[in-house]
């Protein structure tokens, strides 16, 4: 935790550059929201009880535990977005719907309101993202971190997080409110395509976001192969566009979403030797 801390304050500070000529990697930036439209997977988390995500806004998550998980586990290439999934956990305990919109999505011209937001934050970080949110705040407001190469630069609105997010809607923050500390969160740092053989649980749900677009198609399909997941388990992977029909293989379909060519490539795993699914 040492090393990130160093490398957040130098990030934030400017004397050190974390873009490189790879999309990710160790040091890569945190996402402040999903370019995805988190609503679209609902139907898919209904009745799930393990849960293996890609982190990244952290949205991915806070929508998954409205659904009842008993363990959620998480991984991010970089080192940075589990603390901000933690951030915007404690969020949710500390802040009521509007005050969490502004912190995260709205601008604030008055440092103050949001050191007075933190202040009521931190008290419900662990020890550990305790430590690495004060290291920032205590030199550095969060209009300043925000705006850094820590995060994103990507144009976002209240608006659009809440039209992607179903944990937004008014009725399911206060669910969240009292659901944010039931399922046991367990997080990894790496690469999925090397994590993929050390995972330990055996999830029965899968979210690997957009991943797709930035390995070898062929290599990424193979790795799904491999996650140890529980009979009638599934694996979505987000797409902006159908994928080419030549790299689908029997236990692979793609769900278009009604109203655009995006939809989830849907994985699901054989059972005694057959195809669980039939393509209509």
């Amino acid at each position: 935790m040492h090393d990130d801390i160093v490398k957040a304050q130098k990030i934030v500070s400017g004397s050190y550059i974390n873009y490189t000529d790879k999309c990710f990697h160790d040091d890569s930036f945190i996402y402040k929201t999903s370019n995805e439209r988190l609503r679209k997977l609902v139907k898919y988390y209904i009745g799930r009880k393990r849960i293996l995500s890609v982190i990244s806004s952290g949205d991915q998550i806070l929508n998954t535990i409205l659904f009842d998980p008993k363990v959620i586990e998480c991984f991010d290439i970089s080192s940075f977005p589990k603390y901000f999934l933690y951030l915007k956990m404690a969020s949710v305990k500390a802040l009521d719907r509007k005050e969490y919109l502004d912190f995260f999505f709205n601008s604030i011209t008055t440092s103050e309101i949001y050191d007075d937001y933190y202040d009521r934050i931190r008290i419900h970080l662990d020890s550990d993202n305790l430590t690495f949110w004060d290291s920032l705040f205590d030199y550095f407001d969060w209009i300043d971190i925000y705006n850094s190469l820590l995060f994103s630069h990507e144009v976002y609105s209240s608006n659009d997080a809440i039209r992607k997010n179903i944990y937004l809607d008014e009725d399911n923050y206060i669910l969240l409110k009292n659901k944010i500390d039931k399922p046991t969160i367990i997080t990894h740092q790496g690469d999925i395509m090397d994590l993929s053989n050390e995972l330990k649980e055996e999830p029965d749900l899968a979210y690997f976001s957009n991943i797709i677009y930035y390995v070898d198609v062929k290599e990424y399909l193979s790795m799904l192969e491999k996650i140890n997941l529980q009979d009638d388990g599934i694996i979505l992977s987000y797409l902006y566009s159908e994928i080419d029909e030549m790299l689908l293989t029997p236990n692979f379909h793609f769900d278009k979403f009604d109203d655009s060519n995006a939809g989830v490539l849907v994985y699901e795993k054989k059972r005694r030797g057959l195809i669980i699914w039939k393509r209509n």
